[in-house]
C-alpha cells in the first residue's frame, strides 16, 4: 500500500524548474511517473543521500536529478572518486541546474555516519560497502531514515528498503538490512563469490532505486519495504518476495525466519544471526 509522503512540499516551483520539467516528460528516457505539482514540490524540498558514485548508484543519481530532487548528497566509506564525483556532479547539474550537491568529503566511519547521514530524508545504497556491510544500515535505522538498497552480482540484481520505524497506521512494518543478511557475531555478511556484474543490469536497478526513493518522498504507489526484488538477468525474470522475519533468540543462537522463501536467483542467504540489537 501507498505510505503517507516522506517530505514537506516546498513553495512553488522555480519558473527554471517548471521549464525543465516540460522538457524531461517529453524525453522518453527520462520520462517520469505520474506525480502532480504537489509531488514534484516535495521532490524539490526532499535531500536524499546516495552512497557511491559509480555502480547502481550513477543511475540512481542520473534519475533522482530527472525526478527534480532538490538536494542530493554523495558519499562514500572510503575517499570520493574524483573523476566519477566530477561526472556525478556535471550530470546532476544539466539534468536539474536547480538540485543542489553536496559531496561528503570525508569516510563514512562510525563516528561520522550518524552525523552525515542525519541531514538527509532517505539514503540510497547502491555501493556494495564490502568493508562495514552493517554501518549506512545499522545508522539508518538508529535514526528512523529510510534505506533504499540494492545489490548486483553477475547476472542477478536485489532491491529492497529497510525502514525501521514506518509511519503508524501504514500497515508496514520494521524491517532493517540486518533483516535480510545473514551474519556472524562481528556482523560480516555474506559476499558473493563471483563479484563480475552484467552491466546493463546497473541501470536496471539502479534506476529502480531511484524509483524507490521517489515513491517514498511523495507517498506514491507501493514501496519495496518488507520484500525483495529480484532481477535475474539470464532469464528476464522480475521476482519479488517477502523479506524474511527474524525471530527472537538467545545471545549467539541461531534464527529460523518464518517469511516466505527467498526469491529465485537472489544472491544473499536470508537467514540471520542473533545480533546485539
Amino acid at each position: 500500500m501507498a505510505l503517507p509522503p516522506l517530505v514537506e512540499p516546498t513553495g512553488p516551483l522555480s519558473p527554471t524548474e517548471t521549464a525543465r520539467l516540460q522538457q524531461v516528460r517529453n524525453l522518453p528516457q527520462l520520462r517520469l511517473p505520474p506525480i502532480d505539482d504537489l509531488g514534484h514540490r516535495r521532490l524539490a524540498a526532499a535531500r536524499v543521500l546516495v552512497l557511491g558514485t559509480t555502480g547502481l548508484s550513477a543511475p540512481a543519481v542520473r534519475s533522482l536529478a530527472a525526478a527534480g530532487v532538490g538536494t542530493i548528497g554523495l558519499a562514500d566509506v572510503g575517499p570520493l572518486d574524483v573523476d566519477a564525483l566530477v561526472l556525478a556532479t556535471t550530470t546532476i547539474l544539466t539534468l536539474s541546474p536547480d538540485t543542489a550537491v553536496t559531496a561528503h568529503d570525508e569516510d563514512l566511519t562510525a563516528e561520522s555516519a550518524t552525523r552525515i547521514l542525519g541531514g538527509y530524508d532517505l539514503v540510497i545504497d547502491g555501493s556494495d560497502l564490502t568493508p562495514q556491510p552493517f554501518l549506512v544500515g545499522d545508522t539508518c535505522a538508529s535514526l528512523g531514515l529510510p534505506l533504499v538498497w540494492g545489490s548486483v552480482a553477475r547476472g542477478n540484481a536485489e532491491v529492497s528498503v529497510f525502514w525501521s520505524s514506518p509511519p503508524r497506521r501504514s500497515g508496514q512494518r520494521s524491517t532493517r538490512l540486518r533483516d535480510f543478511f545473514g551474519t556472524d557475531a562481528t556482523g560480516a555478511a555474506a559476499a558473493p563469490a563471483d563479484p563480475g556484474v552484467l552491466g546493463a543490469l546497473r541501470g536496471q536497478a539502479g534506476a529502480i532505486l531511484a524509483a524507490e526513493a521517489v515513491r517514498l518522498i511523495t507517498g506514491t504507489g507501493e514501496p519495496l519495504i518488507g520484500r525483495v526484488l529480484t532481477i535475474d538477468a539470464e532469464s528476464g525474470r522480475f521476482d519479488a518476495a517477502q523479506l524474511p522475519v527474524a525471530q527472537p533468540a538467545a545471545s549467539g543462537a541461531r534464527i529460523e525466519t518464518d517469511g516466505a522463501e527467498s526469491a529465485p536467483g537472489a544472491t544473499i542467504t536470508a537467514t540471520a544471526t542473533a545480533t546485539e540489537e
